[in-house]
């Protein structure tokens, strides 16, 4: 298993064309959670991402079961909100795991935030996101956003000892999104990504997308490609 952690010393290019940032609200078959409950500190641009993975979100909820819905807790994340959560986060971790070298360190945070130099949120090339059926969120094992630290590793995208049910649902998810290209990062069943350097690596290609500055969005709220 490859940890974001592991990208920082690789060599990958990055060939952003400045392809447009769309919102998803209102796309086919995807639903966006709009309450803060659980990302208090999101953007308010916190439901865009690349035009390309728009269209790849569309096609891989037409391929759920009938009812389903992609849910989506969170897609573009500003560069100094992902550099925020990954400092607190090594803090908490530092304090939690006091006999952690540095190395062991920043494997440890990264299962949970990505170090902000390779992290996928702040491209428009990640999305956090989840399955919806019958007026409620489909129950996948974990609640959205747990650590993997704090779940025995059940938020492992193929953790081991999962009930059915959240192991069916997981399969659902795994299939319509890997079916349209999109690539997981294994300790987050939530967290699926296409053109970012974690998808890059995975695809043996240069990364399409980079970091895209928030002041940017705010000429088009809402726009859809």
């Amino acid at each position: 298993m490859v940890l974001l952690s592991d990208l920082l010393d690789a060599k990958i290019a990055v060939r952003d064309e400045g392809e447009a940032m769309v919102s998803l609200r209102g796309a086919p078959g995807i639903l966006v959670d709009e309450s803060k409950s659980e990302i208090a500190s999101r953007s308010g641009h916190f439901c865009f991402v690349r035009a390309t993975l728009r269209r790849k979100l569309v096609e891989a909820a037409s391929f759920l079961p009938e009812g389903f819905f992609l849910l989506v807790k969170e897609g573009y994340r500003p560069a100094s909100r992902q550099r925020a959560s990954f400092e607190a986060a090594r803090a908490k971790y530092a304090a939690r795991f006091p006999g952690l070298d540095e190395a062991g360190l920043l494997a440890e945070v990264s299962r949970y935030v990505a170090p902000p130099e390779v992290a996928g949120h702040p491209t428009g090339g990640a999305v956090d996101l989840t399955l919806f059926c019958g007026g409620r969120e489909v129950f996948m094992g974990t609640k959205f956003n747990e650590e993997p630290a704090e779940t025995g590793g059940l938020t492992f995208l193929d953790a081991p000892g999962l009930p059915e049910e959240p192991r069916a649902a997981r399969a659902v998810l795994r299939r319509v999104l890997e079916g349209v290209g999109l690539v997981n990062y294994p300790p987050e069943w939530w967290h699926w990504s296409y053109g970012d350097k974690y998808w890059a690596h995975a695809a043996g290609r240069d990364a399409l997308y980079g970091p895209v500055e928030e002041e940017s969005l705010a000429a088009a709220p809402g726009r859809h490609d």
